[in-house]
Parts: structure tokens; C-alpha cells; sequence
């Protein structure tokens, strides 16, 4: 940030309704491809939402 301005694509919002999936996901209840349709993702975003959400839970 200089002079207040951002730069760059903004950080992707890790929203309850993506959480609520990615869980539904993770235990196997549905496929990939189902979650990216649910959050209306496609696949590099829904990938890059999970690893963002997956190191801030970690932390």
C-alpha cells in the first residue's frame, strides 16, 4: 500500500457458506466439481480458497 492505495486483486473472503461446504467436502459428502457449484467457484479460485482457509485455521 502506498499513499493509502491498494494494489493488486483483493484477498478472496473465506465466507460461511464456503466453510459450510469445504467441510461438507472434506468428509466426502460431496465431490469437488459439487462444492465449486455450491460457492460458485471455479476450480483455481475454489483451490486457492481452501489453501487460504486450511493455513488460517492452522494458525
Amino acid at each position: 500500500m502506498q499513499n493509502g492505495a491498494a494494489f493488486g486483486l483483493p484477498k478472496d473472503q473465506v465466507t460461511d457458506g464456503f466453510k459450510e461446504v469445504y467441510h461438507r467436502w472434506k468428509t466426502g459428502e460431496m465431490t469437488a466439481v459439487k462444492a465449486m457449484q455450491e460457492v460458485g467457484l471455479k476450480k483455481k479460485t475454489f483451490y486457492k480458497s481452501v489453501r487460504e482457509y486450511e493455513e488460517g485455521v492452522q494458525k
